[in-house]
């Protein structure tokens, strides 16, 4: 961790590693430990509600997408011996294919950039973060995280309610590929196989499971496609809804919600345009937080969803506001 850069020290017991964070509460919210498998872990100190802020975190240093070893060494150069040492302690999913620098990370580096509003986004910026590289993975995740781009950190807050003792975990893989896909893809990138809540499902679970996240995918591209047909998005966004319900995917609501926003404003129903921003909104403040640039618009266009540049495009029709 990023020595005098965050003015809370949290410490912990015996084979509890130390860092220093910047926390809204003062009260031990979570904890770095061993966890049996899987190397560090992030668990929860105490019971944690949906939507609370666990920590932000600025990287400790930030490189374009696959750099070469020489320029991450060169990074590394600027830090501290505290910071090198702590780098150089983190996860190696490639010891045998690339240098140490580079394949640390390789593992552990995370793109800097919000993707609130669709599944995938290109990013050409890639940050270290020490704290944020102890999370481990699930592909239905209970954190998320999301870039701060005016305070230059990286901020991470709970999905659902958290017990005490639980693992915080947000995905390393596509989340919306099947359950063979996605342990493929982090047996291959990170060398362990996926032990999950959604990948130990088996039989008709599994399959449930791997239709649901894949028609989730589908209908992001063809939402996309129904510019000319509002009443036909409004449908389909309402069956990903419920699919996202379903596999505890709540990170990608308020992207739905602000499409169907869009189809409400371009018919002029402004009523249930208000209800779908508002929707937006409020998982927004969960995932992302309330002074996130995705909440700031959405509470923007709540105000006044006439400002919308689509409002009145098509002609006027009522729609439906979200389910309750």
């Amino acid at each position: 961790m990023q020595t005098g850069a965050f003015p809370n020290a949290l410490g912990f017991s015996t084979h509890v590693v130390k860092f220093a964070v910047n926390i809204e509460e003062q009260e031990e919210t979570f904890y770095v430990q061993d966890v049996q498998g899987k190397g560090k872990g992030i668990l929860a100190a105490r019971p944690i509600r949906r939507g609370e802020f666990l920590f932000s975190e600025p990287p400790l240093f930030t490189l374009p997408p696959s750099p070469t070893n020489s320029t991450i060494l060169g990074s590394l150069a600027k830090c501290t011996r505290e910071e090198q040492r702590q780098y150089f302690a983190l996860a190696n999913s490639y010891k045998t294919r690339l240098l140490p620098a580079l394949a640390i990370f390789e593992t552990n580096f995370l793109l800097l950039g919000n993707g609130n509003l669709q599944v995938e986004r290109k990013q050409d910026t890639a940050g270290i973060f020490l704290l944020a590289s102890r999370f481990n993975s699930s592909c239905t995740p209970n954190v998320s995280k999301s870039w701060d781009e005016l305070r230059n950190v990286m901020v991470f807050r709970t999905l659902r309610d958290i017990e005490e003792g639980e693992q915080l975990c947000f995905n390393y893989c596509g989340v919306l590929a099947t359950k063979a896909e996605r342990r493929r893809e982090l047996l291959d990138e990170f060398g362990f196989e996926c032990t999950c809540s959604a990948c130990q499902l088996e039989g008709e679970e599994a399959l449930e499971s791997d239709k649901r996240r894949s028609a989730i995918a589908r209908l992001f591209e063809e939402v996309g496609g129904c510019g000319n047909e509002p009443t036909l998005g409004i449908r389909k966004i309402k069956l990903a809804l419920r699919m996202l319900k379903e596999e505890s995917l709540v990170h990608y609501e308020a992207s739905f919600c602000y499409d169907a926003f869009q189809f409400c404003v371009l018919v002029s129903d402004f009523p249930n345009a208000k209800a779908w921003i508002r929707r937006a909104w409020e998982v927004s403040c969960y995932t992302s937080g309330p002074d996130s640039n995705a909440a700031r618009m959405f509470k923007m266009y709540w105000a006044n969803p006439r400002s919308h540049q689509l409002a009145g495009t098509l002609p006027k029709t009522t729609l439906s506001g979200p389910d309750l």
